[in-house]
Order: structure tokens, then sequence, then C-alpha cells
């Protein structure tokens, strides 16, 4: 039988520099609402990759999800805030008590664009969602900068310039005061051979 697909992300984006929304969460509950928010994100991204159930019945076993020390009321309000200033959608939440953005989803989509059998729900949806290609022209597999692709040129070009003939070695001079040994012809044959296939490799 298949393995099933995966459906999270082992990480996720997080910008340097978060929008106003988180800042007014912040300014609201302090660092203990920056926590949570950031908390959240971490479940919908590791559970499900783009959406994930609430409901006050559901607190306790997300709370202990994340691991947060809060209580149960100061996450529920924390929560009703991320929804009030738009972090997550306040439609979606009201229609199928889920939590989840346009920019989630969006952030989603980027991290799995090459994984096959991604499945998001229409009516959860908030980004149009198109066919993902795993042999895609962004695979870094076909990406023409891949350093194997490199590698692979080098290859091929040493190995066409050692099938090249070598040049001959030139004639010896007709007077023979002027003929040197064989052994040191030889050495020197060696070094401009070696010098020349350094040249070619790089």
């Amino acid at each position: 039988m298949p393995r099933p697909y995966k459906k999270g992300l082992d990480y996720f984006e997080l910008d340097c520099y978060l929008d106003d929304k988180f800042g007014m969460i912040e300014a609201e509950f302090g660092d203990k609402g920056f926590a949570i928010a950031v908390k959240l994100y971490q479940l919908i991204y590791r559970e499900l990759g783009y959406y994930c159930e609430w409901s006050d019945e559901l607190i306790p076993l997300h709370k202990s999800k994340m691991g947060l020390s809060s209580g149960i009321g100061t996450i529920k309000e924390v929560v009703q805030a991320c929804i009030r200033v738009g972090i997550f959608s306040q439609e979606l939440f009201d229609k199928y008590h889920i939590l989840t953005s346009r920019g989630i989803q969006e952030r989603y989509l980027r991290a799995v664009a090459k994984r096959k059998g991604i499945e998001v729900k229409k009516e959860y949806s908030l980004v149009k969602v198109t066919q993902n290609v795993v042999n895609d022209g962004r695979n870094p597999v076909n990406d023409v900068n891949n350093p194997v692709n490199d590698a692979k040129k080098r290859k091929e070009k040493k190995r066409i310039n050692n099938s090249a003939p070598a040049p001959a070695p030139p004639d010896p001079p007709e007077d023979d005061d002027e003929w040197e040994d064989p052994e040191e012809s030889l050495r020197k044959w060696e070094a401009w051979k070696a010098k020349r296939e350094k040249n070619d490799e790089s």
C-alpha cells in the first residue's frame, strides 16, 4: 500500500518585518500574544498545512499541541483578536470554524508546489489553486545553475579533450650537438602535457 501524502510542513516562512496586524496583537497582549499567534501558525502549517479546526472544545487539545502555558481564556482572547485584526479569515472562521488566511494559503502552496497529490478543500480556499508539476522548469535538478550540471559539463569537456590526439613531439634537430637526452625530453613532455590538462580543466 502506498504511503499517504504528507499534508503539513516541517518549516514555514516567517518574515522579519511582520505587518501591523501582528503589531496590534503584540500591543494588546504583549509578547504572550505574539507567541500565541506564532504558535498558531506552527500548528496550522505542521498539521494540515493551510488551516486548522478551531472551537472551544478543541482549545485544550491545541494548547497541549502548541506547548503553551497560557490559560485557555487568554488563548481564546488572542484567537478572537487575530480574527478581528485580519490575521485569520473572519468569514471562514464563522462559516467552518477554521483558522486560515490568504497569506497562510499562499505560503503553503509555494512550499508544496512540487509535491504530488496536494488537495485543498475548495470551500476553504482563499487563493486560486493550480495543478502542480514536479518536472517543471523550476525544479533545481533541471536548473542550468545546478552545481551537478556544472560538474557534468566539466567532466564531458575533459573527456573530449582527453580523446583528442596529442600533438606530435617536435622533430629532433639536425645537428647532433643540440640533441637532448631522451629522458630529459620525456620529462619536459610530461610537464607540458600536465600543464595543458590543468589549463583545460579550468
